[in-house]
């Protein structure tokens, strides 16, 4: 067979591409991935740093509940999870009291909820069915919630998303022992034994089609095949650095309306747990801490209780991230020991001195992924129906954020796409 000549070519080697791959290669097409970057896993990046107590989860890091494809890939890896455990904190008129939930008062949030009969921003739920006083806590703890851990901009989150997510997700998370790496090894593993072929450091510059017939531009080498997937972050999509000759106007216009958010992670490793310290708590037992919300610059942090190690991660999600997305990763490490500090009342050279090992993961700016994940906004199905439909069953595309469901942005999101999509091209080979 001509060489750089495939039947598929993947574009991505996350988990998307990783699990379409797999699924393509069994039924005998001859399968390329190609990758931007020089390690596959895309958004799922596991870092090893003898400065830290733990493999260092620069990307995705939690299994959010029981997830059924994540949860059998990592049963055939032979990997375990452990639940995250412990307690909530909010940091807050410099207190730092106990929260039961990421959000408290559900059954008050869910009589709002069944007021909105059709799909809405989250900015104008609150706006219309959240105002006075007495709901001043729950905007607060909703807005947080969806910046942060959405990474969403409420003037486009979908309320009816938000709603099913809150009612219907699994509560239990947990955390891949030694790290997600190891499913991306998995996948990697059984894909090239079975004869795939990974081109890591290959960014696409340009991608020319015909029906039947696709030529790849890279900036290290030209490819060939009958059918292409496109697994790369919708961000990817909406930067338009990928050219396409003829171009698809219809799906970049429609990857513009969906919701992908940005992201930063600050990693650190400390010489010892100083928040298990009362001196720095104002006399709280934080010994079980798990989350920590605040008002800081980077305001969401947590531990990794269980495990008995003194490692926090700092999150910066939606405009959180965008207000630091320009500084160095020094500045933004800064900006963690300043949160820190407000937080804790503690003074910033006695942290540096505490401080082993840093890592900031500034999605925002890598130009591979453009932010951190994807979240539905009003009427996001539409348009993902228009970027998930075949153009001329030649080009296809797959990923977290073409998911439907309360799993978009997840590892499970991009597994599942990536299988789906998988199964539709090998019934269009045989059409």
């Amino acid at each position: 067979m001509e060489e750089n000549l495939f039947d598929v070519i993947i574009i991505g080697a996350g988990a998307a591409g990783l699990m379409a791959a797999w699924e393509l290669v069994q039924t005998g097409k001859h399968t390329a991935v190609i990758e931007a970057k020089d390690y596959v896993g895309g958004r799922i990046h596991t870092i090893q740093d003898k400065n830290f107590e733990l493999p260092v989860e620069l990307g995705a890091e939690f299994v959010h509940g029981d997830l059924e494809l994540t949860k059998l890939i990592l049963k055939k890896a032979g990997v375990e999870t452990y639940p995250v455990k412990g307690d909530i904190r909010q940091n807050e008129d410099k207190s730092l009291d106990e929260q039961s939930d990421f959000i408290e008062d559900y059954s008050a949030l869910n009589k709002k909820f069944k007021e909105v009969k059709e799909d809405i921003s989250v900015a104008e739920f609150f706006e219309k069915h959240l105002q006075g006083k007495e709901f001043e806590e729950l905007r607060f703890s909703l807005k947080n919630y969806v910046e942060g851990y959405y990474a969403a901009d409420t003037g486009k989150a979908s309320t009816l998303a938000l709603k099913e997510e809150l009612t219907k997700s699994d509560d239990e998370q947990f955390r891949v022992e030694g790290g997600y790496v190891k499913l991306v090894d998995y996948l990697q593993e059984q894909c090239k034994e079975k004869g795939v072929q990974f081109f890591l450091s290959h960014p696409v510059i340009e991608i020319q089609w015909k029906k039947d017939q696709v030529n790849v531009i890279t900036a290290n080498g030209n490819f060939s095949a009958r059918k292409i997937l496109i697994t790369v972050p919708v961000g990817v999509l909406q930067s338009e650095t990928i050219r396409f000759s003829p171009a698809i106007p219809g799906i970049i216009e429609a990857s513009k309306k969906l919701g992908f958010g940005p992201v930063i992670k600050t990693l650190l490793q400390f010489d010892k747990a100083f928040w298990k310290n009362k001196e720095f708590t104002k006399g709280k037992d934080l010994e079980k801490l798990s989350f920590l919300f605040s008002e800081a610059i980077i305001p969401t942090w947590w531990t990794y209780h269980p495990k008995d190690v003194a490692m926090l991660t700092g999150w910066s999600g939606g405009p959180n991230a965008d207000e630091i997305k320009h500084l160095s990763g020094k500045e933004i490490l800064g900006k963690a020991l300043e949160s820190l500090g407000k937080i804790f009342s503690i003074d910033i050279n006695l942290l540096e001195q505490k401080l082993r090992g840093w890592h900031v993961a500034n999605w925002v700016n890598d130009p591979y992924s453009c932010g951190g994940y994807s979240y539905d906004v009003v009427n996001g199905g539409e348009f993902k129906q228009i970027i998930k439909k075949p153009i001329e069953n030649t080009i296809y595309f797959a990923g977290e954020g073409l998911y439907d469901g309360p799993e978009i942005g997840t590892v499970e999101a991009a597994l599942n796409t990536g299988r789906e999509t998988a199964h539709q091209m090998i019934a269009d080979f045989k059409s």
